[in-house]
């Protein structure tokens, strides 16, 4: 009896330093974005005429959001199908960064979550 116990309390001591483990590694720093992508929105427009931007795989975007509207319209900023999705809307004069890693191929919407229509298009082209 004494020899089971003996087990289960190195084998629940095994467990709990390798969960300890995990949750101590430091996680790797994800690589600096190598360009940024300014996207005025005003007037129900991206830029001015909503842009197809043309994206290279494997490359790190930061997008850069703002809200150049004049009256107090509010927009937002998504990208369907690359994880990033609607959050709070951008009061005129806000601002927001996204970051998001292009994948090997595709083409994915970009979007104001507030104003259906208002978006463009992000494509994928090969190196």
């Amino acid at each position: 009896m004494r020899t089971a116990r003996m087990l289960a309390m190195a084998c629940v001591l095994a467990l709990a330093g390798t969960a300890l483990a995990f949750a101590v590694r430091k996680a790797e720093p994800l690589p600096a974005p190598t360009r940024t992508i300014h996207m005025s929105m005003k007037e129900y427009a991206f830029n001015g005429a909503n842009p197809t931007l043309a994206l290279r795989p494997g490359e790190r975007v930061r997008f850069v959001v703002t809200n150049d509207e004049e009256t107090p319209i509010l927009h937002n900023f998504r990208v369907v199908g690359l994880g990033v999705p609607c959050e709070r809307a951008l009061r005129p004069g806000e601002q927001r960064e996204v970051v998001v890693t292009v994948p090997p191929s595709g083409e994915f919407a970009y979007t104001c979550c507030t104003h259906p229509g208002m978006g463009g298009k992000l494509v994928v082209v090969p190196r």
